[in-house]
């Protein structure tokens, strides 16, 4: 299974004050408090665990086609793996000075291709279709399930593809295994 998450980072900058009380224990265990305040750029540091853990997330989500229930802390960041009970997924995490961008496999050496957009998720999409229809694969849609986890659809069937597709403020994202 594979997920994705973008964060941008001057958004985050606005919306998100991460510095009051509480809020990291909310989120981050503690090992992970403390790679964020040894940190040489902490802002850096918790959108890199969040967005990790929100790929991870998706990927666990669509992997088991468990209902939307998210708790930060039962995702454990090590490096560049995130377990999650029993299961452990691996991420890789582009850190640019707008976007912070991680993809998350639960089988590290499958193939993905991922493309970022500076524009809403609908380009994120759009992109992905154009991508597909290079494949052949034409006549599809995106609809969401019965447990909100995005799929494509042709002729009324869903297709098995390995995607994900995120937004946040001026950027949007997708990945699928290739």
């Amino acid at each position: 299974m594979i997920g994705n998450d973008i964060v941008d980072l001057r958004l985050a900058a606005i919306q998100s004050d991460w510095r009051r009380s509480g809020w990291l224990q909310k989120i981050f265990t503690l090992q992970e408090r403390e790679r964020i305040i040894t940190a040489i750029y902490p802002d850096q540091m918790v959108w890199k665990l969040w967005s990790m853990k929100e790929a991870v997330y998706k990927a666990h989500q669509r992997r088991f086609f468990l209902k939307p229930k998210y708790n930060p802390r039962d995702y454990v960041c090590l490096d560049d793996m995130v377990t999650i009970d029993s299961y452990v997924y691996h991420t890789q995490t582009e850190v640019s000075k707008n976007y912070i961008h991680t993809i998350a496999q639960a089988i590290p050496t499958r193939k993905f291709r991922s493309q970022i957009s500076m524009t809403k998720q609908v380009a994120a999409r759009s992109i992905l279709l154009s991508y597909l229809y290079t494949k052949g694969i034409t006549d599809i849609t995106f609809v969401k399930n019965e447990v909100n986890i995005p799929c494509i659809m042709r002729n009324n069937k869903k297709i098995d593809f390995q995607f994900s597709i995120t937004h946040h403020g001026a950027f949007s994202a997708f990945v699928i295994e290739s």
